[in-house]
C-alpha cells in the first residue's frame, strides 16, 4: 500500500491503527502530565505559601503591562515588517537583474540569522553609529529585519503561485506591471496567505520576549523574573503565570490563523483557480 493511499482510503486496518494510536498518544500524554504533576508537587510549587503572592491585584497589573508591551512590540514589529516583505517582494519579483539580486541577497542573509543574534547587532552597533534609541526599538528593528525577509519571501511566493491568467488579464485590460502587481496580484496573495500571516505574528510575538537580554524593556519575561526575584519562593510560579499567559495569546492566535483558512476556503477555495475569476480579480 503506497503511503498516499494509506491516508486517502483508510481500510478497516488502517482505521484500527489510527485508532490505536490514538489511545496511546492520549496515555502518553495522560502519563506525562502525571509524571510533571508528581515532580513539581515535590517542589512544593502547588503550595498555597509559593502562590499567596499572586493574589494580589497589584501583582497581575504588573505582569498585565507586561504582556501589553509584548503586544505593542509584535504588533509594531508585524506592520514594519508587512511594509519591508512588500518592498522585497517588489524587488523579487522585479524585471531588473540588480534590484532582484539585492532583495534575494536580503532574504537569504536575515532569514539564516537568529533574531538574538539580530537584537545584539542592533543594541550594539546602532549606539556606535551616533543612533540613541530605547531598547524597544532595538528590539522591534531586529525582529522587523528577520521578519520582513520572511514576509517578502513569503508574498513572492504567493503571487507565483496566482495563475497567470490573473497577470494576462490585467494586461489585457491595460495594466502597467506595477499597478498589476499591486491591484491584482498582491491583494490575492495576501488573502490566501492570511493564516501563514498570523502564524508569523505568532512567531514575532514569541521573539519580543528576547528584550529580557536587553534588560531595559519591561515585557512579560522580564517582569515575571523580577517577580520571582523578589519573591524568592514564587520564582517558577511567576515564570509559569508567564508561560500561560503566553500560551493563551498564541492559542488565540492560532484559533484566529484557523478561522480565516476555513473562510478563505470557503469563499475562494475554488474560484481562485478559474479563468473566468481571474478576469474578475482584474476587472476589480
Amino acid at each position: 500500500m503506497s503511503f498516499t493511499t494509506f491516508f486517502d482510503e483508510p481500510g478497516p486496518r488502517a482505521r484500527r491503527r489510527h485508532r490505536l494510536l490514538e489511545i496511546a498518544t492520549c496515555v502518553a500524554v495522560l502519563v506525562i502530565g502525571l509524571w510533571v504533576i508528581v515532580e513539581l508537587s515535590a517542589h512544593d510549587v502547588f503550595s498555597a505559601s509559593a502562590w499567596a503572592p499572586f493574589s494580589q491585584w497589584g501583582m497581575w497589573r504588573l505582569l498585565g503591562a507586561g504582556l501589553l508591551n509584548n503586544l505593542t512590540a509584535a504588533v509594531t514589529a508585524m506592520i514594519l515588517s508587512m511594509v519591508v516583505g512588500c518592498l522585497l517582494a517588489f524587488g523579487l519579483l522585479s524585471p531588473s537583474w540588480v534590484l532582484r539580486r539585492f532583495c534575494m541577497g536580503y532574504t537569504a542573509i536575515f532569514n539564516c540569522i537568529p533574531v538574538l543574534l539580530l537584537l545584539f547587532f542592533t543594541s550594539l552597533m546602532l549606539p556606535t553609529w551616533g543612533v540613541q534609541l530605547p531598547d524597544f526599538w532595538f528590539l522591534v528593528i531586529a525582529l522587523t529585519l528577520y521578519s520582513g525577509a520572511v514576509i517578502g519571501d513569503l508574498i513572492r511566493a504567493g503571487v507565483q503561485a496566482l495563475p497567470h491568467g490573473q497577470s494576462e488579464a490585467a494586461t489585457a485590460l491595460g495594466f502597467s506591471p506595477i499597478r498589476t502587481i499591486w491591484l491584482v496580484l498582491l491583494p490575492q496573495a495576501l488573502r490566501s496567505m492570511s493564516p501563514a500571516m498570523v502564524s508569523q505574528m505568532v512567531i514575532i510575538f514569541k521573539g519580543t520576549a528576547l528584550a529580557y537580554v536587553l534588560g531595559g524593556y519591561l515585557e512579560l519575561l522580564h517582569t515575571a523574573t523580577l517577580i520571582g526575584s523578589y519573591y524568592s519562593q514564587s520564582a517558577l510560579q511567576a515564570l509559569s503565570v508567564a508561560a500561560i499567559l503566553f500560551m493563551l495569546v498564541n492559542i488565540g492566535l492560532s484559533l484566529l490563523a484557523g478561522a480565516i483558512e476555513r473562510r478563505e476556503q470557503r469563499r475562494f477555495g475554488t474560484a481562485a483557480t478559474s479563468d473566468e475569476a481571474a478576469q474578475q480579480a482584474a476587472m476589480a
